[in-house]
């Protein structure tokens, strides 16, 4: 597909979704957990060097986001929207470097198991790259939107924005 197509794909799914107002994250994965009839649950990850910051964990049953807890909650938001992106464009199958990540993390865990994690630490593929400009376009959806009255200054604003 090409870039101009893939950004035509994410600007509709960004468009399509009901997005809250005031923003709230956890409103957001309710809303999209209700579209696809699967829970998904947010989760803290302490990474480390060479560990993605952000992981997308499919069971049969749910959805399970981790996103990095020793960063800004701004950070985190960006990280678990770039995961739910994924979600949002079908991606399931995972690249190498995921899976040797999750070998490092789970060596126990079989090779079929560990197909299940989505790690993203690099932007290289088509599917990073798809993911992020979704994440993005969501972001900025949620950004441009105006309050719903008037704001404060400074942090009231931030939180007006983001929730």
């Amino acid at each position: 597909m090409s870039s101009r197509t893939a950004r035509r794909r994410c600007a509709a799914i960004a468009a399509g979704l009901d997005i809250p107002r005031p923003f709230d994250l956890d409103v957001l994965l309710a809303r999209v957990a209700a579209s696809r009839g699967r829970k998904i649950y947010l989760h803290p990850l302490v990474s480390g060097p060479g560990i993605p910051c952000g992981l997308w964990l499919g069971t049969a049953t749910a959805d399970h986001i981790f996103a990095e807890a020793s960063t800004s909650p701004w950070h985190r938001m960006q990280i678990a929207v770039h995961e739910l992106a994924h979600m949002l464009l079908g991606h399931n199958s995972t690249g190498d470097g995921a899976l040797r990540l999750a070998g490092l993390l789970a060596p126990d865990i079989s090779p079929a198991v560990t197909r299940m994690f989505l790690g993203r630490s690099v932007f290289f593929t088509a599917e990073e790259r798809d993911a992020e400009t979704l994440a993005s376009l969501i972001l900025t959806r949620v950004s441009a939107r105006p309050a719903a009255g008037p704001v404060g200054h400074g942090a009231g604003r931030l939180r007006a924005a983001w929730g």
